[in-house]
């Protein structure tokens, strides 16, 4: 669960919205936290849930960290928090799931205080599992707390969203982003990090720690070199397939779309290290190809997860990637 001293400080107003309902006793017993990936919804439904739980909740209204029921949460076993996901990363969260939660939070507490219950993504409920949901949304058991996270709130129903008070997130500003990377999560050159990650401080924290950037700057140069002829798209294909690498895919799309903002609207890319030779490339091709290759890519990454063959896969994109560097020519439309 969230420690205070680590929590980010751009969650800090909703923090203190939701602790002056808990103690006025008018705490919605539902609650939609909208947010893109990285901004922490999950860190501020953790709190409050550590804080509902705990037997003796300090002063300044956090868990006390000592209780038993505090205990129970760092191990992952209280009783009377239910996490529900996807059983498979990507599926839908089943009606079954759903009808199992909602006979959970009808039951007593085991300790004799809330139960709460996190849906995350809430997004991924299938419309058999939200309608289940309605009846508790309504008719909820006294001291019921459920906690839907969706980086999609419009995917809801309308008839779950309406019975949830919402709560939205937008980025911090950039200074804020930075001072808090630096500060609580320690890391070096946060304005990068935090413009390959749209903006989100703790999408940023997770790539400085996850050391990609090494192989994403040798992934960018090796585009570079295709494009201008100096190395062949079919060994650079083997390579990355060697490496099982389709994180590349995500990263080249952001890539082209630092190329198109460039092209179409002078925005410098972010990736510094290879500005120079990214905008000439932007000055030589033609920015419906992009858009194209753009798709392109897309559709490769939703089809490798159908079995399409990755090696081919990669070899075409790479070849088409290489055609860009001639003139431009007009682009056939289907």
């Amino acid at each position: 669960m969230t420690e205070a001293s680590s929590f980010p400080s751009w969650l800090e107003p909703a923090w203190q919205q939701l602790l002056l309902s808990w103690r006025e006793q008018r705490l919605a017993h539902a609650l939609l936290f909208g947010a893109p990936a990285g901004l922490g919804k999950r860190r501020l439904a953790e709190r409050l849930a550590a804080l509902l739980l705990c037997a003796e909740p300090t002063p300044a209204g956090d868990a006390c960290g000592r209780c038993q029921s505090c205990g129970w949460l760092r191990a992952g076993t209280h009783p009377d928090l239910t996490v529900l996901a996807p059983e498979e990363t990507g599926k839908a969260i089943k009606v079954d799931q759903v009808r199992a939660l909602c006979a959970e939070l009808a039951m007593t507490s085991h300790a004799g205080r809330y139960k709460v219950a996190l849906i995350a993504p809430a997004e991924a409920m299938n419309s058999n599992a939200a309608n289940s949901l309605l009846k508790t949304l309504e008719e909820p058991t006294p001291r019921t707390l459920l906690v839907l996270l969706s980086e999609a709130p419009g995917r809801l129903l309308p008839t779950v969203r309406s019975r949830c008070r919402v709560l939205n997130f937008a980025a911090p500003p950039t200074q804020e982003a930075i001072a808090w990377l630096e500060t609580v999560a320690e890391v070096d050159d946060p304005e990068r990090y935090l413009a390959l990650a749209n903006g989100a401080p703790l999408a940023a924290a997770e790539l400085a720690a996850s050391g990609v950037l090494t192989e994403r700057d040798q992934r960018l140069q090796e585009l570079i070199a295709v494009f201008h002829g100096r190395a062949d798209p079919l060994k650079i294909a083997a390579d990355w397939q060697a490496d099982a690498g389709t994180a590349v895919l995500p990263w080249w799309r952001q890539w082209l779309q630092m190329l198109l903002r460039y092209k179409l609207a002078q925005v410098p890319p972010a990736e510094a290290g290879a500005r120079q030779g990214w905008c000439q490339i932007a000055d030589t091709v033609d920015s419906r190809e992009m858009f194209q290759l753009c798709d392109r890519i897309s559709a490769t990454e939703r089809a490798l997860n159908s079995g399409l063959n990755r090696q081919l896969a990669l070899e075409d994109l790479l070849i088409r990637w290489a055609r860009l560097a001639g003139p431009p020519r007009k682009v056939r439309t289907t």
